[in-house]
């Protein structure tokens, strides 16, 4: 029987999970908490830093939900119909974000935004790993890095022209509520890229309807009988822990206190997203040739360095700032792809999504603590005058620099991990 993932059918579908990553990114970069757009949308409602950390950290609370994602597919045999489904209801959560704050006001506001953007992150939870690895039914293991790679690619492609934009509008039309009422309504167009990519892919659910079932002990237990994969899990806990500290933080340092315009920001993310375009076929391409973990090592290492940088900017220092961004992006997507391969490699390839489902859930209570933590920092160092040789320091630099270092100490432990396992392997 051919394999499905050389067939020309299969070679159609990665081009619809292609377009379907573009409407993604766009949505993403809309409202995920970090980017330009929410953090406007949040300064406007009047949000404040800590408020904002907590935003950030809900999605990764919620992903606890993603290690029960399994059951919702074997329930339904159908990794498209639960998809599609969930991925509507996640997005009108998210649609209710911009709306509902519009008529509830004063001390209940910040209440419903949160409500919203959980219940928004619930569904996209359940919606789990499902579309990552039903894309991943359809690729040859050889072009795996390279498919994966074009996919990221084309989304930041799409994200190019969205910093662009976003940036001109926020700035010309910054507290006007029109303006983001309208910019959600043209995300609708996106959402729609997105569901109607996926209703032209295959479903191929014969081993979800063949699963045998399942019970809830036997899924929390099963990820800890293989010590490879545990390797992994320990590793991305400490590693994403580390960049969840600082991760919703640099665009409101950017905008709040290195006081920069948001078409400044804009421009820069673009500059960076036309970098990500040139390098992710890349480090795509080594890591398929050399190994993913060399590329881990390099990237990895400094992807580090670069966010340690963050650490010495201020007011002062503002001709770092295109230095900071263009290195931390050209470093992270390459460990982003790198860590994203290894999930697949390392992972069995029965019940896979399993597997995903609890290393995101895992990772999901670590990344919930990280953003509150350094929020409190944040809020208990501010009124504290800090200077070091002279140079005033704020509570924003001092996550920074802890974020690096912890990121540096988690690459390094588990790069050391996998060459000791290469070498147990080469004398047994």
């Amino acid at each position: 029987m051919k394999d499905i993932r050389y067939s020309q059918a299969a070679k159609k579908f990665r081009k619809y999970f292609i377009s379907s990553a573009v409407g993604l990114s766009f949505i993403n970069s809309i409202y995920g908490v970090g980017g330009i757009f929410m953090t406007s949308y949040l300064i406007y409602l009047g949000v404040t830093a800590p408020q904002i950390g907590f935003l950030a950290a809900l999605p990764n609370l919620t992903n606890i939900i993603q290690v029960f994602s399994i059951l919702a597919y074997r329930k339904y045999k159908s990794r498209k119909k639960v998809l599609m489904a969930l991925r509507a209801a996640q997005y009108f959560f998210m649609y209710l974000v911009i709306l509902i704050p519009r008529m509830v006001t004063g001390q209940y506001q910040f209440a419903v935004v949160a409500a919203c953007f959980f219940f928004g992150h619930v569904f996209r939870a359940i919606a789990g790993s499902g579309a990552i690895d039903w894309n991943n039914m359809f690729v040859p293991p050889e072009i795996k890095g390279r498919h994966f790679s074009k996919r990221n690619l084309i989304g930041n492609a799409s994200y190019v022209v969205i910093s662009l934009i976003l940036g001109q509008v926020l700035d010309a039309y910054d507290k006007n509520y029109m303006a983001y009422l309208i910019i959600m309504l043209v995300t609708i167009i996106f959402v729609a890229l997105e569901l109607y990519s996926y209703s032209r892919i295959d479903d191929r659910c014969e081993d979800l309807e063949t699963a045998q079932p399942i019970k809830i002990k036997e899924m929390l237990s099963r990820p800890f009988k293989n010590k490879v994969y545990m390797a992994f899990i320990y590793f991305s806990l400490s590693w994403m822990f580390a960049r969840s500290l600082a991760m919703p933080y640099y665009t409101f340092y950017s905008k709040a206190v290195l006081l920069l315009e948001y078409t400044y920001i804009a421009a820069m993310g673009s500059i960076i997203a036309v970098l990500k375009i040139l390098v992710a076929g890349v480090w795509g391409g080594r890591g398929d040739k050399n190994g993913w973990r060399k590329i881990l090592a390099f990237s990895g290492y400094a992807f580090a360095g670069a966010n340690m940088l963050w650490a010495f900017l201020n007011t002062e220092s503002l001709f770092l700032y295109p230095v900071v961004i263009i290195l931390t992006g050209i470093f992270m997507i390459g460990a982003n792809i790198t860590v994203f391969n290894l999930n697949f490699e390392l992972s069995p390839n029965e019940d896979r999504l399993l597997y995903f489902g609890f290393r995101a859930a895992m990772i999901g209570i670590f990344s919930f603590i990280a953003p509150n933590l350094s929020g409190f920092i944040v809020k208990f160092v501010t009124p504290i005058d800090i200077r070091i040789i002279g140079f005033p320091i704020n509570g924003y630099q001092i996550v920074f620099f802890v974020s690096a270092l912890l990121q540096f100490v988690a690459i390094r432990q588990f790069v050391v991990y996998l060459k000791h396992k290469e070498l147990r392997e080469r004398h047994s």
